[in-house]
């Protein structure tokens, strides 16, 4: 049959002889939908599948092919098994090296793009290529797989060297134009809690921002300043020889707290802020970012509660230093006084209940609960004061009167729980009366006489006729010589003294009434 056809062809074109595997150039003249019809010099036209074709190819213009086969003496060339042993050699030697080839983008499937490269079709995954791809868009890539199969050349392309090229291109670029102290702006592509946050600058150069330099307060947590795919604009730092990644901060955006402080803090003023640690020495506050004050354990409470971390308060500054970054605080002061609260509740007058706590010269210390009340000795009783010890005892529970505020005391009384008795001795006594009372104590310098409204009179010595004989329980009888209201009763056991005695004593001396009776009396 070959050789038939071989007849067939001397015989059609005697001018010319062609062969099976012959590279023939023609011109098309006519193009239907599956054939075109290509002047080859021959007899009759040459015939090529129009899906050989390259794109774009129209009637007129000149092809190449490869005699593959006559039908019905009419030679059959193939366009792509020309392409295919001109290219497969520069492929094969491409793919080899490592080189890149071109083509454009012929056609866009679902995963892939269709690459034309001078006439062969190689395809170009979407995995493997840049974004944005269209038709026509110009595709510089390397050989990633090339097999000869019965079907033809398989081409995989793979753009993924390139689009590093270009990177690394404009990295070097960037990286040239850059330095420290520049504001720049990049895409945030990673966070890490532990570490920081990356950024990529103009798609082509990373860029790290530590956690330290997120911010100038206490708050380290990348996920509270950014967030993956944000744009973010930070201060370069540093820039590394090796040019891979640049260190950048966010902090240095904003003023130093301190310089701030200057402008907004002063003694004594009150603030909010937000408690940021608690230590066994105190509570550290965070003002506002990058500005933190220290309140001392004395200064955080009345009662020794604790705030929680992150609770917001109210602080009073004690002190404050910009230049040492100084800056004591006080909640405690912020608050209310638990005394004047107590007070508030109960009033002057009120009756109260207190714990005995402890003794403190001649007061003791009475435990109301949230404050602290004192009692002094004299307001133990309306008589003689007594020891403090001899009237209350360490952990027993009393009544008291409250009387008032002493510093940071409520001040008490138990002497008050009763009507005082000199408001009755006032009504019911006077100078000069006589009365039977009974001695309840006996000192060098005279005795005490208990009244039965519970006022005690002193009965000096030099007002006792037998100072000797005197002692504890004995009733005397003896006349009221001078009254203090509220304060003394001074009483004498003596014989009365007249007047008229007492003046002739004194002559013409000078003296006056009360002289006489005061120095009659020796008081």
């Amino acid at each position: 049959m070959e050789r038939f056809e071989n007849l067939l062809e001397e015989k059609l074109v005697p001018n010319r002889i062609l062969r099976k595997g012959e590279v023939v150039r023609g011109r098309i003249v006519k193009i239907d939908d599956r054939t075109a019809y290509i002047d080859v010099g021959y007899k009759v036209e040459a015939i090529m599948p129009r899906e050989e074709l390259p794109p774009q190819t129209k009637e007129g213009d000149e092809i190449k092919g490869i005699l593959v086969k006559f039908s019905g003496g009419v030679p059959v060339l193939s366009f792509q098994r020309y392409l295919k042993e001109r290219l497969y050699g520069f492929l094969k030697s491409a793919q080899e090296k490592g080189k890149f080839v071109e083509g454009r983008v012929e056609e866009i499937l679902d995963d892939a793009y269709v690459v034309n490269i001078s006439g062969l079709k190689a395809i170009l995954p979407k995995s493997e290529a840049r974004q944005g791809l269209r038709k026509n868009s110009r595709v510089v890539a390397k050989i990633k797989e090339l097999s000869d199969t019965k079907e033809g050349l398989k081409i995989v392309l793979s753009e993924k060297d390139f689009i590093e090229l270009i990177k690394k291109r404009k990295k070097e670029r960037i990286l040239k134009q850059l330095k420290v102290g520049d504001v720049i702006e990049g895409r945030v592509i990673k966070i890490d809690p532990e570490k920081g946050v990356t950024l990529l600058i103009k798609n082509a150069l990373r860029a790290f921002l530590p956690k330290e330099e997120l911010s100038w307060g206490r708050d380290k947590n990348p996920y509270n300043y950014t967030e993956v795919g944000e744009r973010l604009k930070v201060k370069v730092k540093r820039i590394p020889k090796d040019g891979e990644f640049i260190f950048v901060s966010l902090r240095e955006l904003k003023p130093n707290p301190w310089e701030k402080a200057k402008e907004v803090i002063s003694k004594g003023k009150v603030m909010s802020g937000k408690v940021v640690d608690i230590t066994e020495k105190g509570v550290i506050v965070e003002l506002f970012e990058g500005l933190e004050g220290f309140v001392p354990k004395d200064e955080v409470s009345y009662d020794g509660s604790m705030p929680k971390k992150w609770e917001n308060v109210n602080v009073k500054v004690l002190e404050f230093n910009p230049r040492a970054q100084k800056l004591i605080l006080s909640i405690k002061e912020t608050l209310p006084k638990p005394w004047e609260e107590y007070i508030k509740n109960h009033p002057v007058g009120s009756k109260v209940k207190g714990i005995v706590q402890r003794f403190e010269k001649a007061s003791a210390i009475i435990d109301l609960g949230d404050v602290k009340g004192i009692i002094h000795r004299s307001d133990l009783s309306w008589g003689r004061p007594k020891r403090v010890e001899e009237v209350l005892t360490i952990g027993e529970e009393r009544e008291f009167v409250v009387l008032g505020l002493e510093g940071k005391f409520v001040k008490l009384g138990l002497k008050q729980l009763q009507e005082n008795p000199w408001e009755l001795f006032l009504k019911k006594y006077k100078v000069g009366d006589r009365v039977k009372l009974k001695v309840v104590s006996v000192h060098p310098f005279g005795a005490f006489l208990e009244f039965p409204e519970g006022v005690e009179g002193l009965l000096p010595v030099s007002e006792m006729d037998n100072a000797k004989d005197i002692k504890v329980g004995d009733e005397v009888e003896v006349r009221i010589i001078d009254i203090v209201p509220h304060s003394k009763v001074t009483l004498s056991a003596k014989e009365e003294t007249k007047v008229e005695d007492i003046v002739s004593e004194g002559g013409e001396s000078g003296f006056t009434l009360g002289e006489l009776l005061k120095k009659k009396m020796k008081l």
